[in-house]
């Protein structure tokens, strides 16, 4: 297991509200509820990040197929 690193945090208070809310309801100390969200946090932006590739290699295969597609209907004719 990683070594755990105290820090200090500043947040609005509103956050708070919503962290001690939501440390109450599932029984967690506040400590474990910020690592969780910020390990969703990540979990998200590393999917963002692989959507936006796959999004960006479908539109590249696209590109490719269409450049080929003349090619392709004479060798089937």
């Amino acid at each position: 297991m990683a070594q755990k690193v105290k820090v200090t945090v500043s947040l609005d208070q509103d956050l708070v509200e919503t962290l001690d809310e939501m440390s109450r309801q599932s029984r967690k100390p506040r400590s474990r509820v910020v690592q969780e969200a910020l390990r969703l946090w990540r979990r998200k932006q590393l999917h963002d990040k692989l959507a936006e590739g796959y999004r960006a290699m479908a539109e590249e295969d696209r590109e490719t197929a269409e450049r080929h597609l003349p090619a392709f209907r004479e060798i089937l004719k």
